[in-house]
């Protein structure tokens, strides 16, 4: 973990990286109150400091944060987010940053490119299926 990290940065991440779901920020309140994090602001500002770190990232569509599955931080990812299950599964395609910088031509300075595409994983597209042959 980076430098500048605190213990409550180091609970939310924890709690992050045990959910199968992303989280809000009141999800994780709920789960990291033994660690002394009692507010809601506490949870935001260790998620902005392990933003920075490329740690977690933000689900936009979900106003949730995952935890980075990549060991190198500072990529920047899409995401594919199953709409029946909730599952998210992070992904990197460096042409999706690269359009975008293009598209932005010169003089505009890309801060993020986020990504987020929703529709059904295979499972529940299994379990779909199965309910229709019934």
């Amino acid at each position: 973990m980076a430098k500048q990290t605190s213990v409550y940065d180091k609970a939310v991440l924890k709690a992050l990286k045990g959910s199968e779901q992303p989280l809000s920020a009141y999800d994780i309140l709920e789960r990291v109150r033994g660690s002394g994090i009692r507010a809601p602001m506490q949870v935001y500002r260790s998620l902005e400091r392990l933003a920075a770190f490329g740690h977690v990232h933000r689900i936009e569509g979900l106003n949730a944060f995952i935890a980075c599955s990549e060991d190198a931080h500072g990529h920047r990812p899409g995401f594919v987010i199953c709409r029946d299950c909730g599952s998210v599964k992070e992904f990197e395609d460096r042409q999706l940053a690269d359009i975008a910088h293009r598209a932005a031509g010169k003089g505009f300075a890309v801060e993020a490119v986020s990504v987020e595409v929703f529709g059904h994983c295979s499972d529940c597209l299994v379990v779909a299926e199965n309910r229709r042959a019934r």
